[in-house]
C-alpha cells in the first residue's frame, strides 16, 4: 500500500528532527543566561548535537547539514564567517566514521569519546576566531566552555536519546 501524503509528511519531518534539534540547541545558545564569572562563556549546545546525531543517526544529520546548521552558527552568533562550520563538519565527519565504537557501549564510553572530540573542536574554534579577527582571543572562555560542555553533554544526550527513542523509531 502506498503511503499517504500525510504519512510521507510525517515521515519527512521526523528525518528532520535531528537538524532542527541542533537548530533549537543553537537559539537556546543565544538566550542571555548570564551567570557570575561566565559571562563570556558558554556550552558548545550545538556541538554536543552534531556528535550525538553524528554517532546514533548519521543519516539523519549529514556533513552537508552539520556546514549549513554551522553557517547558521556563525551568521546568528557574530562568529567570523565559516569557523563553525568547519568545526561541525569535522564533528560530523570524524564521529560519524566512529560510530560503530560506539554502539553497545556504557554511556560513559560515549562521553569520553564526545570530552575527546571537544578538546580539539573548541581549540580549532578559538584559534580560527582569533586568525581571523587578528587578535589572540583570551583561551579562559574557551576553557570555561569546554568544561560547560563536556559537564552538560549528559544532560542534552539524554534529551536527545528520548526523542530519537519517541520520534524516530520509524525512520
Amino acid at each position: 500500500m502506498k503511503p499517504g501524503v500525510w504519512q510521507r509528511l510525517d515521515i519527512i519531518a521526523r528525518g528532520l528532527f535531528p537538524a532542527f534539534s541542533v537548530f533549537v540547541l543553537l537559539l537556546i545558545n543565544l538566550l542571555p543566561i548570564s551567570v557570575p564569572l561566565l559571562s563570556t562563556a558558554s556550552p558548545a549546545l550545538a556541538l554536543m548535537a552534531v556528535f550525538y546525531w553524528s554517532v546514533n543517526r548519521p543519516d539523519l544529520l549529514t556533513g552537508v547539514t552539520a556546514f549549513l546548521l554551522g553557517l547558521v552558527q556563525d551568521l546568528l552568533m557574530g562568529l567570523p564567517l565559516g569557523v563553525s562550520p568547519l568545526v561541525l563538519l569535522l564533528v560530523q565527519t570524524g564521529s560519524a566514521s566512529q560510530g560503530r565504537f560506539f554502539h553497545n557501549k556504557p554511556f560513559s564510553v560515549m562521553w569520553w569519546g564526545f570530552a575527546l572530540v571537544a578538546i580539539p573542536a573548541l581549540l580549532v574554534q578559538w584559534l580560527l576566531s582569533s586568525a581571523l579577527i587578528g587578535a589572540l582571543l583570551p583561551i579562559k572562555a574557551t576553557l570555561i566552555s569546554y568544561v560547560l560542555t563536556a559537564v552538560l553533554f549528559p544532560i542534552v544526550a539524554w534529551v536527545l536519546a528520548r526523542a530519537q527513542n519517541s520520534l524516530l523509531r520509524y525512520v
